[in-house]
């Protein structure tokens, strides 16, 4: 191979091939690449190891890095050729074959998802540094694909795993019901609470939200009155219970924010409440 230029995103011009060799190339270049990144890189960088050799008339490995293209770019699953692969010249197998090994615990380091396009590079430039060091007639060639396989691994070895995003917490609302005309807190009323207080500890200090409602029975004004009283009844017990708080923030909406819309002067209990939402 007189010169090697793999570039990933790189085809050249469609070349018409004739013989029972090198007719792998011209349908490899028909593809349109799918699949993940790393695999259509596979694909650029296959095509150019083949064109280039079939440019210097080797059209058996022209057609074999043809395959190995059309495979990425359809199905996936092309792994750097095995070492038994190729007839190598036994004192250069033992430096492959750590290489190889070097590139595929990169891979499954995570290497293909935190850098797919420098990964797909490292392979190529291993399997060009393979097919040149069977051929063992071009130094120049076998180096430049040595170097740049082990520049690739050197980048691809140093890029860390991805790190999956932990969920952004969600807000969590608590309800403490009241009966007709009432503020005190009950039995009930306090397990809800406590249960408010025990996910607040959980969130670390998060701000409370405590919003006072009623139904439709009574006035207007008084209602309002009344909304108030029973979110400061709420937030006295939160507040007693030392409740690890960022910002605690009461409402009074009276009968304005009603969960079950009804009639004037209709007694609705879902209407009788306070609503307690920690927000992280």
């Amino acid at each position: 191979m007189k010169s090697i230029i793999i570039v990933a995103g790189t085809v050249t011009g469609l070349f018409v091939l004739a013989g029972c060799t090198g007719q792998e190339l011209y349908s490899a270049q028909l593809i349109q690449p799918s699949g993940s990144e790393f695999n259509q890189s596979l694909y650029h960088g296959y095509i150019g190891l083949s064109e280039a050799e079939y440019a210097e008339g080797d059209y058996l490995d022209s057609d074999v890095f043809a395959a190995r293209a059309t495979q990425a770019g359809t199905q996936g699953g092309v792994g750097p050729e095995e070492i038994t692969f190729r007839r190598l010249p036994g004192d250069h197998v033992a430096e492959l074959s750590d290489a190889r090994t070097r590139l595929i615990a990169a891979f499954d380091a995570g290497a293909v998802e935190a850098n797919p396009g420098k990964a797909a590079e490292a392979q190529v430039y291993f399997d060009c540094w393979m097919q040149e060091q069977e051929e063992n007639w071009q130094p120049e060639d076998i180096t430049r694909c040595r170097d740049n396989f082990y520049a690739a691994l050197d980048g691809i070895e140093a890029a860390p795993a991805p790190v999956a995003s932990k969920p952004k917490p969600q807000s969590v609302r608590f309800v403490v019901y009241f009966q007709t005309d009432k503020f005190d807190i009950d039995a009930e009323d306090e397990r809800v609470i406590a249960e408010a207080k025990a996910a607040a500890e959980k969130l670390g200090s998060p701000i409370v939200k405590i919003s006072g409602n009623t139904d439709t029975v009574g006035s207007v004004d008084y209602n309002q009155k009344l909304s108030e009283m029973r979110a400061q009844a709420v937030a006295k017990v939160l507040e007693a219970g030392n409740t690890p708080v960022r910002a605690m923030v009461t409402e009074a909406n009276g009968e304005l924010k009603p969960a079950l819309v009804t009639p004037d002067e209709t007694a609705e209990q879902r209407n009788r409440r306070v609503e307690i939402i920690l927000e992280p």
